[in-house]
């Protein structure tokens, strides 16, 4: 007789994992699919915040870099997992300087998850620390939240044809979801676009894929991001009139 599982049940794989986890099932499928395929032996993580996807690239990966501006997480999960190295402060000046730790100790970086700075500016200085890397080998990178209109502004923001070990962009490898709740009303958010370092040079010109776009851009102007997005420059005014009263 064929069982049936509920979609809570443990037997259902995101459900092996005890750590809190920003991601939708589809995503997190996808991730650790891609993991169980490529089985990296080293890995960087930008972003770590409740240890839901370092749980699992400690699982999957020989070797784990983790970069947090949050010294808690040091604290939270060193004594957890033995294959990770924790480093806290600005991914944009660490980054770049365990990328050359990790060639001098002759380490193989397969796996990349950029989940850190949600800013136009933030999003794109991570991805800079890797497009200005030389690549030893094949490198994934997974960036979290492309359904949302600032990160996903910022991966396009940046011109790929300049850097020849590109090999591959595809924004929607899985897409997002459009939110509802209080908390998040009318937002968009998560969502994984995928990148693909290779170690010879890119001849052709870059296509960059977004094979969701109707559904983005549909959703777009259904959500509070025309409005808001646009409107961020009032920010810093908006809260020194505030002060004032």
């Amino acid at each position: 007789m064929k069982k049936e599982y509920s979609m809570s049940h443990p037997n259902f794989l995101e459900d092996e994992f005890s750590n809190e986890w920003h991601m939708s099932r589809n995503e997190r499928y996808a991730f650790i699919k891609l993991l169980e395929i490529i089985k990296p032996k080293v890995a960087i993580e930008i972003g770590c915040f409740k240890g839901g996807s370092l749980e699992v690239l400690s699982r999957y990966c020989e070797k784990v870099y983790s970069f947090d501006i949050d010294p808690e997480v040091k604290t939270n999960f060193d004594s957890r997992f033995e294959n990770v190295e924790f480093h806290i402060g600005k991914s944009e000046d660490l980054v770049p300087k365990a990328l050359k730790e990790i060639d001098e100790r002759n380490e193989q970086l397969q796996f990349v998850l950029i989940d850190g700075d949600h800013t136009y500016k933030g999003v794109q200085n991570d991805i800079k620390s890797f497009l200005n890397y030389t690549p030893k080998n094949s490198i994934h990178i997974i960036f979290h939240d492309s359904f949302n209109p600032i990160c996903r502004k910022a991966i396009l923001g940046l011109n790929y044809n300049n850097y020849k070990n590109v090999h591959y962009i595809e924004l929607d490898f899985i897409s997002g979801v459009f939110l509802k709740n209080e908390k998040l009303y009318r937002e968009m958010w998560g969502g994984l676009a995928l990148m693909v370092l290779e170690k010879q040079e890119r001849e052709e010109t870059l296509k960059i894929n977004q094979s969701q776009k109707i559904l983005f851009d549909t959703v777009y102007w259904r959500s509070i991001h025309p409005l808001r997005d646009n409107l961020l420059f009032l920010k810093p005014f908006v809260k020194k009139i505030l002060k004032k009263n």
